[in-house]
């Protein structure tokens, strides 16, 4: 089997992340973090924190306690928006965007709330130099991907940067797709929500995200529950990470994302999925009867996606597993503005998604399935 949808998410991981989740799980040793004096609940809660310096340290931030540790990126960036933001509150956003972002921020809209939409270009970068012309006196923030999950463009995430603090506006970004396969540091960024999602190429379990919190962000109680303290309270306590934890923490998972973080060689990693990806793209792009909707710039997420003339997308990505073995993705992945705008919305695309265990000999093979399906349609 060549595996190549990890954009959705990353199947295969180190034999680190699953020894330190039967490790964390056979040892009975961590208890609920903050419930008790034991040494069970303190080995949860140093291991907790650990969890957060790791994450932190990975992307060049050093406050580990404004690490907030989620079952997934979904459950962030909902808390995220509905913790910022209320009626009559105007957000930019882009047509590049994911469900996860799009419907928490629809949701913001039939509140009340207002929503611009960035448009694409023909190479697919989001138009950042129109942000101008869709700010209003009540924009509060701009909330961006990070990079496509369908064409892998990654954002000018600088300009926008920028662009916020030029006008006192927070900037929250979907990190799904870059953390882990794309550099980047918080340390170029000053005030950023930047959240992440532990099952793809920071090669974590499922279960496991967040978003990290750096600046000056005024929250408000979106989820409730026990915290180990302040048990007398009405309200979740206000501080970070408690606001946005209640309830018992997923620490064998977390344990297991910590070890998934701790085997990336980060510059061996990136470099290694920049030459597959452009080794792959290269190579389909060649291909008569097929049109691409990936275009490389000199940083891009680790995906290729195209159509051949005459198939739906799903008939494709269906023969690529039945008749060769390779998983992809096809259809709408879960981001609809972006098919309307390439008029893909009945078609689809087909999606290829590299890890850093994929080979070169998977790529060959993939290259050389695509052109045989390829040619079948002519």
């Amino acid at each position: 089997m060549i595996y190549l949808d990890n954009a959705a998410t990353t199947i295969q991981k180190p034999k680190q992340v699953a020894d330190a989740i039967y490790d964390a799980i056979i040892s009975e040793q961590y208890g609920n973090p903050s419930r008790g004096a034991y040494p069970q609940s303190l080995n949860s809660l140093r291991k907790m924190y650990e969890v957060r310096e790791t994450i932190a340290n990975f992307f060049g931030f050093d406050e580990p306690l404004k690490v907030i540790l989620t079952p997934n990126i979904t459950f962030g960036i909902n808390f995220v928006i509905q913790s910022l933001f209320s009626k009559n509150d105007h957000i930019i956003t882009s047509v590049t965007e994911h469900n996860s972002v799009l419907r928490p921020l629809y949701n913001l809209e039939k509140n009340g709330g207002e929503l611009s939409f960035l448009e694409m270009d023909e190479d697919f970068n989001i138009k950042v130099k129109d942000l101008e012309k869709y700010l209003k006196p009540n924009t509060k923030a701009i909330v961006v991907t990070a990079a496509s999950n369908v064409s892998g463009k990654f954002t000018d995430l600088k300009t926008i940067n920028r662009f916020t603090l030029n006008h006192g506006l927070k900037l929250i970004v979907d990190g799904a797709q870059i953390a882990g396969a794309i550099p980047f540091t918080l340390e170029d960024y000053d005030e950023i929500i930047f959240a992440f999602t532990g099952h793809k190429s920071l090669h974590g379990p499922q279960g496991t995200g967040g978003f990290i919190v750096k600046g000056d962000f005024k929250f408000d109680q979106v989820f409730s529950g026990g915290s180990g303290f302040d048990t007398f309270s009405k309200e979740q306590p206000k501080q970070l990470p408690e606001l946005f934890e209640p309830g018992t923490a997923n620490i064998h998972s977390f344990l297991g994302l910590k070890a998934g973080i701790e085997t990336i060689n980060s510059q061996e990693v990136f470099k290694h999925l920049d030459h597959l990806t452009r080794m792959l793209h290269d190579g389909i792009s060649k291909i008569d009867n097929v049109k691409l909707y990936t275009k490389l710039e000199e940083i891009n997420a680790p995906i290729v996606s195209f159509n051949i003339h005459g198939a739906n997308s799903q008939e494709i990505s269906d023969i690529l597993w039945e008749e060769y073995n390779i998983c992809s993705r096809s259809a709408n992945h879960c981001a609809p503005l972006f098919h309307k705008a390439m008029k893909t919305e009945r078609r689809g695309i087909v999606r290829l998604s590299l890890s850093s265990y994929n080979t070169e000999s998977e790529i060959l093979e993939t290259i050389k399935a695509v052109e045989e399906i390829a040619k079948s349609y002519l």
